[in-house]
């Protein structure tokens, strides 16, 4: 964090144009392809990153949905160069992290990633997102039959946040 310094801004919702979804991949990326949809259908250019854990995935039908796994990572679990440049190619209004669990890939993609505002469900030291989310309380309701969050729970409430908070930028 002390490499890259960067300055805080929050972003509305509306004001927003390039969004970067991240989320822990269990193989039926369905809810993720119905954010993409919204998202696309209000005008946003996204970009979605998926992390498996599974040693085979299966790439998405929808280009903005790229999935990795562990064969895409080294030793220290930082992605290839190639997951990052394509993230440094462009510069993000929002960064909005959807994974459940503390992913070493997804974190070095949050850290790295040139966004003006990030969000997160998830509180992590040193303080990495500007907006945090704690679903913590919630997690029962927020759950479907697998145990898995509720993703597109999740991305409403984000989304309702984003919408009602007022700024004066």
């Amino acid at each position: 964090m002390k490499k890259n310094p960067r300055s805080r801004r929050f972003v509305t919702y509306e004001k927003s144009e390039n969004i970067l979804l991240l989320f822990e991949s269990d193989g039926s990326d369905e809810q993720i392809k119905n954010i993409v949809k919204i998202l696309q259908n209000d005008r946003k250019n996204v970009v979605a990153f998926g992390f498996s854990g599974a040693k085979e995935i299966v790439e998405s039908d929808m280009l903005e949905i790229k999935l990795f796994n562990k064969k895409s990572t080294d030793f220290f679990q930082k992605p290839d160069k190639a997951i990052f440049n394509e993230i440094k190619s462009t510069k993000f209004d929002l960064l909005i992290d959807l994974s459940e669990n503390t992913l070493i890939p997804l974190m070095y993609i949050s850290l790295l990633c040139d966004a003006m505002m990030k969000i997160s469900t998830k509180i992590i030291e040193p303080q990495l997102f500007d907006f945090i989310l704690d679903i913590r309380s919630q997690d029962e309701k927020n759950s479907n039959e697998r145990g898995m969050m509720n993703k597109q729970v999740v991305f409403d409430e984000i989304i309702f946040y984003l919408k009602s908070i007022q700024t004066t930028d």
